[in-house]
């Protein structure tokens, strides 16, 4: 099994809700302010909601030590065991997410909204994954293999729209914010 392109996908997600947060480059694209949070509120709880979620996942994949699998059943186990725990820190993820609020800036309930919309879709995807690892080929490790690769490149593939809708967010205001925020300027290195 390739642990890279799972774990790549998931970072990637992670990351790119930071970058969603912080606004990219360039300030909002018009709209009126919508009433809610401050900017540094918001960017404060989305870091610290995406902040832990990458450096579990991250984790989690670093011990699924694909070289100390001896049977393609074990490997399957360690897949279903890496997806469940997944499930479980996306769940924790989005419900950090949805308190965060709405941001009180230009296009602010788009922002909020796409950001929770992303772990929905995550959730989802990681949802689906579990139950194709519940049917990954145990006949032989070469079966499995091909299976759990398929299986990574399906997260990636849905993980790849997520993080182009997440990309299309700007804000000027959230950027200045997570530059001042040290839960959102320690995942600039994640």
């Amino acid at each position: 099994m390739h642990r890279r392109p799972l774990h790549t996908a998931l970072a990637v997600l992670a990351i790119a809700a930071l970058v969603s947060a912080c606004g990219g480059s360039g300030g909002g694209s018009g709209g009126s302010s919508s009433s809610g949070v401050s900017a540094a509120d918001y960017v404060k709880a989305i870091c610290t909601a995406v902040g832990p979620f990458e450096k579990d996942v991250a984790a989690r994949s670093n011990k699924l030590n694909t070289a100390k699998l001896t049977s393609a059943a074990q490997g399957k186990k360690a897949v279903q065991d890496f997806l469940t725990a997944v499930s479980s820190d996306t769940d924790q993820a989005l419900t950090k997410l949805q308190a965060a609020g709405t941001p009180d800036v230009t296009n602010g309930k788009t922002i909020s909204t796409t950001i929770v919309a992303a772990f929905k879709q995550l959730q989802t995807a990681i949802g689906t994954a579990l139950t194709q690892a519940k049917n990954l080929s145990t006949t032989s490790p070469e079966a499995f293999q091909k299976g759990a690769t398929a299986l990574g490149g399906t997260v990636q593939s849905s993980l790849s729209g997520i993080s182009t809708s997440l990309g299309k967010l700007k804000s000027a205001d959230l950027e200045k914010a997570a530059a001042k925020e040290p839960a959102c300027t320690s995942l600039n290195g994640a």
